[in-house]
């Protein structure tokens, strides 16, 4: 016969186990059924938004992504792109989930996790632009950047200006989200879903000229 401590310690490391499977299993399932926009929507209540995201006539940026491609839904720009983020959202989640069932809940008005530039380059990336430096051709070089770089292209395209085409923007400290908002609806696809009304005060940080 066993020893009682043996016995003890055979139950614990049984239970422990037992706990990270059924843990691992529970996350597995959490991550496929967050792939579903209507789980989200059911706690999230966005159904606006939700209604425009897949409004094949795309009159957001987000409905526009989801129009070109229907797997990117509410989880590609709201799960966090690197294992520390997403175990955040799911610590949030989970949070929020045990205040709902407490009845204590209220529907956030903002994001308590902000999108990160590194939340749009999992799909805007490599980031190419053109190099300071000439090719062998004398046109320049393209290159990647998995940093601040913009894309390559000309300063003024198709008649308007284009900010990511003037090299002097590349030092400038501006979050992708502060121009390329997901849910605004005053804008078009035309002007790429960019809201006057939100980019010009990001471009008067430092053009004061008005």
């Amino acid at each position: 016969m066993a020893a009682p401590w043996r016995r003890s310690l055979l139950r614990g490391v049984a239970g422990g186990f037992g706990t990270v499977v059924l843990g691992a299993a529970f996350l597995a399932g959490l991550a496929a059924k967050e792939r579903d926009n209507r789980f989200c929507v059911s706690c999230h209540l966005h159904e606006a938004k939700f209604e425009r995201m897949v409004d094949r006539s795309a009159s957001d940026l987000a409905a526009s992504h989801h129009a070109s491609d229907t797997r990117v839904g509410c989880i590609a720009c709201h799960g966090g792109a690197d294992a520390v983020m997403r175990v955040r959202v799911w610590a949030g989640a989970g949070f929020d989930t045990l205040r709902f069932l407490a009845g204590v809940y209220a529907e956030p008005t903002g994001m308590r996790l902000p999108l990160r530039d590194r939340d749009c380059r999992e799909c805007h990336a490599p980031i190419v632009r053109e190099s300071r430096t000439t090719g062998s051709t004398g046109s320049p070089a393209a290159t990647t950047d998995s940093g601040a770089g913009y894309l390559a292209e000309a300063p003024v395209r198709g008649g308007r200006i284009s900010y990511h085409g003037f090299r002097e923007h590349d030092g400038v400290d501006v979050r992708c989200v502060a121009c390329h908002t997901a849910h605004t609806t005053d804008s078009s696809p035309g002007e790429q879903f960019l809201s006057k009304r939100v980019v010009e005060p990001v471009c008067h940080r430092c053009h004061r000229e008005r």
